[in-house]
């Protein structure tokens, strides 16, 4: 097995379909047929199963699937210690954080990491709480930014930050009524202010969208759905377009510097996300694994 046999096959899985698995590899669907019929011929087995018109893994794919997975990450830990052994001179570092945390805080992180080691890179892999979870498991990351809950079992943690629930409205909504409360970020609103207002959703099994669902129980409050979308910044410009509120966490306002949105704190000691840095407990951190982690606390969030 190579990596470029493991990706093909993994992206197959991933995919089902060799029409879509082709597309996302850049190669055509016969090739990626050959390619895969090659790999079957070599081991003796039948990889996918081919049946009304699906593209599922057998046993022995789903076998070589995880086996792949435990050797490239013995040798993702190999190439850590050598590139640890050589002082830093050259490499990458792996790191895991959703779309939102990867525009907000990886610039930041990767300019003051790059300032201690010039010859290294970030590697920066973008997925769901869920992907990312999952990637972690299977030792597709160094590190990864994610939200607690995890799994204590698996996983060693840091909290990086904390990150209030706000509501963004664009500029021009109607003036609501405010207090100003010394540990909230804006100016605070009552959560009752959200009781039949228009709000842009994300889909259900978003991070955030179940924190909107417990607030609607908790608080006894109704919304209405003016559009759902799939990440945070595609919901920051439908309150620009105003379409409708959203519930988003304190930091997007990096966003929208033109003050095209303004942003509310709420009177309710709403539950705070707690941004962490995760790593797999039964894999020790490489040198500059750790030196990374450390550049992440060391900046003020």
């Amino acid at each position: 097995m190579n990596t470029k046999q493991f990706l093909y096959v993994q992206v197959l899985s991933h995919e089902g379909s060799f029409s879509r698995a082709a597309d996302t590899l850049s190669i055509t669907q016969p090739s990626l047929s050959q390619y895969i019929k090659k790999i079957e011929k070599q081991i003796g087995l039948t990889l996918f199963d081919r049946t009304n018109g699906d593209v599922r893994l057998t046993d022995a794919g789903k076998v070589y699937i995880e086996t792949g997975r435990k050797i490239l990450d013995l040798e993702h830990q190999m190439e850590n210690s050598f590139t640890d052994l050589s002082a830093y001179k050259s490499g990458s570092l792996i790191i895991g954080a959703a779309p939102y945390r990867a525009a907000s805080m990886l610039p930041t992180i990767a300019r003051s990491f790059q300032a201690l080691h010039p010859g290294m890179h970030l590697v920066v892999r973008e997925g769901t709480t869920a992907e990312l979870v999952e990637g972690m498991e299977h030792g597709e990351y160094d590190l990864a930014l994610t939200l607690l809950p995890i799994d204590n079992r698996l996983f060693a943690w840091e909290k990086v930050m904390e990150e209030e629930l706000v509501l963004a409205v664009q500029h021009d909504y109607p003036p609501i009524s405010v207090a100003t409360i010394p540990e909230r970020k804006f100016a605070a609103i009552d959560v009752k202010e959200l009781d039949g207002k228009s709000l842009v959703m994300l889909t259900d099994a978003q991070y955030m969208q179940k924190q909107l669902a417990n607030l609607m129980i908790d608080h006894k409050i109704n919304v209405h759905i003016a559009a759902i979308v799939k990440s945070l910044e595609a919901q920051i410009e439908f309150v620009k377009a105003g379409v409708g509120m959203a519930l988003v966490p304190s930091g997007i306002e990096r966003f929208c510097n033109d003050r095209s949105v303004v942003f509310y704190s709420f009177n309710q000691p709403l539950p705070k996300r707690e941004v962490v840095v995760m790593w797999r407990k039964d894999r020790k951190l490489s040198a500059t694994a750790e030196e990374l982690k450390n550049v992440i606390h060391s900046i003020e969030w």
